[in-house]
């Protein structure tokens, strides 16, 4: 039987995880899950692919207080009753939304332990932040209400790295006990305790999930690199699965996953195989730098770009904050991802270097 091993809450977003034996299932996800954020001055959000250390903020609940505590800071609560009435336009990849602000005491706290100016944000009850092309809202976790991670599918990939990872490294809502590794992949729609998921895509990853949740300190490469030796679809390293509740309801652990629905699964192969068996030689021309380079049709943009020691700024590097953009003068791509784009955006020829492949000579401009 399958069943539901783990349930886990991350209160403010990229902190630690709170292991509960019970969770209610709401539209946005779990109760309480992920409905605290951090964002610079310019509103744009801050999670721990750039912070890792943000992954040692540990939180526990008082009543209707949160006591937070991290590494050399005093520790800090957190009342609702005290929220000031103000609300701050937050920025989630290429979501905007209207956030409450805290409180300037608390936003000199995060500031201290970030050593970078921030401000903290709740996702309130009116606070309005839907699912790409869907109806339904998600609060400020990445881009889905929970995410689901298979323990026989971490067992497999530690199997491949000589330092084993938990499934907290992947930042789970619920983990759970499949009949083999990867069962997941097949999966439609399921149910546990009182609550219908729909299964709505695999979760891609990022170098967050290089970093180690218990000391929030990140490895160079793994177990990313080893990922990409097997599961590796379409642009992307998948790992997880996304899920969107179809109605609200509480589960447990021990309950049952019952599969109601299923689908094919993709076929996933070795991102260096991919790369070696299509690999084309090809020019990209830089006109900031007025630099052209030699590259290929295999390797994402930013990535060659790196390598060629051009700077293009990035964020996220899934597709998300937008924040590589770069404009297409002339020459074709791949586009894996237009998600932080705008629809004018696209039509004036931009593309995210994070998420595009050349397929012939190029020339880009910022």
């Amino acid at each position: 039987m399958q069943t539901l091993n783990d349930i886990y809450i991350y209160p403010i977003k990229s902190g630690k995880a709170i292991n509960q034996p019970a969770a209610k299932v709401e539209e946005k996800g779990l109760q309480f899950d992920r409905r605290y954020m951090l964002i610079d001055e310019q509103g744009q959000f801050i999670t721990g692919r750039s912070y890792p250390q943000l992954t040692q903020i540990q939180v526990q609940f008082s009543k209707q207080m949160l006591i937070v505590d991290a590494p050399d800071m005093p520790s800090l609560t957190i009342n609702p009753a005290e929220f000031s009435e103000q609300t701050k336009n937050a920025t989630i990849w290429s979501d905007s939304l209207n956030a409450v602000h805290c409180d300037d005491a608390y936003d000199h706290w995060f500031s201290t332990f970030l050593q970078q100016k921030c401000q903290l944000v709740f996702c309130a009850a009116q606070t309005q932040r839907f699912i790409k092309n869907r109806e339904t809202q998600v609060s400020f976790a990445d881009g889905y209400p929970l995410l689901l991670i298979n323990q026989t599918s971490v067992d497999q990939l530690n199997a491949r790295l000589e330092k084993p990872v938990t499934a907290l490294h992947f930042r789970p809502n619920l983990v759970i006990n499949g009949d083999f590794p990867f069962v997941e992949d097949s999966w439609s729609r399921i149910r546990i305790g009182e609550v219908e998921f729909e299964v709505s895509k695999p979760c891609s990853r990022c170098l967050f999930t290089n970093v180690d949740p218990t000391t929030g300190i990140a490895d160079i490469n793994e177990p990313l690199r080893t990922l990409a030796k097997f599961r590796y679809y379409q642009g992307n390293i998948d790992f997880g699965q996304n899920l969107i509740p179809l109605n609200e309801g509480l589960i447990r652990i021990g309950d049952e996953i019952q599969v109601l629905e299923t689908k094919g699964a993709p076929f996933y192969s070795s991102h260096d195989d991919v790369q070696e068996k299509n690999k084309k030689q090809l020019e990209i021309h830089y006109q900031g730098s007025d630099l052209t380079i030699s590259g290929d049709n295999q390797q994402l943009l930013l990535d060659q770009a790196e390598q060629a020691g051009i700077n293009i700024p990035y964020s996220c590097r899934g597709g998300k904050c937008g924040r590589c953009k770069v404009k297409l003068i002339e020459g074709e791509v791949i586009s894996l991802s237009s998600q932080g784009l705008t629809q004018l955006e696209i039509e004036q020829g931009y593309i995210l270097a994070c998420s595009c492949i050349p397929v012939s000579d190029i020339s880009i401009n910022d």
